[in-house]
């Protein structure tokens, strides 16, 4: 149909941007289908497009944690649900965290399978942040274990 071809845009408007690279003053951060199309000045925004604007403050890429033990009073061990999971991954939002792996600190095979479990449920309901789970310990194939502890 005629809606297929259209483009959906939108901008975040803040007085400071950092692109990981240098800030950008007085700029917005153009929105394209849901992914980050450019970082423009804000004369340059095009026409017609719906604009956030921030007001205060700046505006930066979101930190990616690969070992997260816990958050939001929440460890993984004592807590092995997609709840579990996704409070963790919230409590850690409020700190620029926008990705990160929960971490199973080493425990028996069954409590390591509850939460491999809730990993799997919590990745198909897509609980945001959650970008898998991060188990700690000896898990591996008894040849990697060995290596592992003559080592």
């Amino acid at each position: 149909g005629h809606g297929d071809n259209m483009t959906e845009q939108f901008a975040y408007g803040a007085p400071r941007i950092f692109d990981g690279n240098g800030w950008h003053e007085n700029a917005a951060l153009l929105i394209e289908n849901g992914k980050v199309a450019a970082i423009v000045q804000r004369p340059d925004i095009p026409e017609g497009v719906t604009i956030t604007d921030l007001f205060d403050g700046f505006l930066a890429p979101g930190f990616v944690d690969l070992q997260v033990n816990g958050g939001g009073g929440v460890m993984l061990n004592d807590h092995r649900s997609v709840e579990g999971i996704r409070t963790i991954c919230k409590a850690h939002q409020q700190f620029g965290t926008t990705a990160l792996l929960p971490t199973l600190i080493t425990d028996t095979p069954e409590i390591t399978a509850e939460a491999v479990a809730a990993g799997i449920e919590a990745a198909r309901q897509c609980v945001p942040g959650f970008l898998g789970l991060h188990l700690e310990g000896r898990i591996c194939h008894w040849r990697a274990r060995a290596r592992m502890t003559r080592s």
